[in-house]
């Protein structure tokens, strides 16, 4: 698994954003009902008034009297259902005018319009990537994600970052990430990866277990401060956990030991053809170092590869010597290119005769 991102996101306990529409469309649906009902009770009350009527002379009276076009003078019964159909046409009328009008004004109009054109955009999604939260982290994955073409979706509780997004050209989803009816809009059915970003350690565990309850393939990657929280977000059913104060320190000690790195305004690796990364991977995926000191594979002279640190359990052992050696279930943290990672692949990808 590759870690490119030195991230960091916010978390958003807001409500569901436009709590409006929904009650306006009831409303406007309300006005619907009303008004089927009305040409309903006018026909069946013509029918009854006057049994000489057709069912459609029926239904053309009714429709005469609410749309105040007019009708010939009525008689007996059908003064009564034509007076009820004028005070119940009018009131239904005013009160579909009203709610048509808030809605247009309001601006909900354009909000409705906008959430089904979002949703329309999701449901063509397949084999996307969500991400929770857009503070820092969040922010910076977003980019990464953005300029390499990948599609994702985003989720976010708050709406001022909702908005920052939503002008970054992001398909956001503004919604609380405890709430599933929030991840079914996301589409997390058919993602293949979902990263959650939120500063809150207990948020992230949540997280975790929700989206791992849709789908046991999906790939979920976590972010916690305390390293303590690790094995807390893997057994919630994270397959990563990624450690920002972890990652910054390997990423300054890669600074340190590598000769072409520009410490220029921003510290970052440039001028190169490969951009050196951070890479955490079980030593399992590399058979031909399992039980052997890592001095005899001279892994950083074949490959440009070097090992920063392994994890065994919850023990760490930062910087290994040459005389250190993998056990199978260790985790190897490396600094390197991608292209290096390909050599490693290629040179212990299997165990050597």
């Amino acid at each position: 698994m590759t870690f490119t991102i030195g991230i960091r996101p916010t978390h958003a306990t807001s409500p569901r954003p436009s709590r409006a529409i929904p009650d306006t469309l009831r409303h406007l649906r309300l006005c619907g009902w009303l008004l089927i009902s009305l040409v309903a009770f006018g026909t069946i009350g013509f029918l009854i008034a006057d049994q000489d009527h057709s069912l459609f002379h029926s239904f053309y009276l009714t429709l005469v009297v609410l749309t105040t076009v007019g009708m010939e003078p009525a008689e007996g019964n059908e003064k009564v259902v034509a007076v009820a159909l004028m005070i119940g046409g009018i009131f239904t009328t005013l009160y579909a005018a009203g709610t048509l009008v808030s809605f247009i004004v309001d601006g909900q109009l354009a909000v409705y319009l906008s959430l089904k054109k979002l949703k329309k955009a999701i449901s063509k999604l397949s084999g996307h990537y969500i991400v929770v939260g857009f503070g820092r982290m969040g922010r910076a994955l977003c980019d990464e994600l953005t300029e390499k073409g990948i599609p994702f979706v985003l989720i976010e509780g708050n709406a001022d970052r909702v908005k920052m997004a939503d002008a970054a050209g992001i398909l956001v989803i503004h919604g609380n990430a405890h709430h599933e009816e929030v991840f079914e809009e996301a589409g997390i059915e058919r993602a293949r990866g979902l990263a959650t970003c939120l500063p809150g350690d207990a948020d992230n565990v949540y997280v975790t277990l929700t989206a791992r309850g849709f789908s046991k393939e999906l790939n979920i990657i976590a972010r916690t401060e305390d390293e303590a929280t690790h094995n807390k977000l893997i057994r919630a059913g994270a397959d990563r956990v990624v450690c920002p104060p972890v990652l910054s320190a390997g990423k300054v000690m890669s600074m340190m030991v590598t000769p072409f790195v520009d410490h220029g305004e921003h510290c970052s690796v440039t001028d190169l053809s490969e951009s050196i990364e951070l890479f955490q991977i079980p030593v399992t995926e590399f058979p031909a170092l399992i039980d052997v000191t890592l001095g005899e594979h001279h892994i950083r002279s074949r490959t440009g590869v070097t090992v920063v640190a392994v994890d065994r359990g919850e023990a760490r052992d930062m910087n290994p010597s040459a005389l250190f050696v993998p056990h199978r279930g260790d985790t190897l943290t490396l600094v390197g290119t991608p292209g290096g990672l390909a050599k490693m692949r290629t040179l212990y990808g299997q165990v050597s005769a």
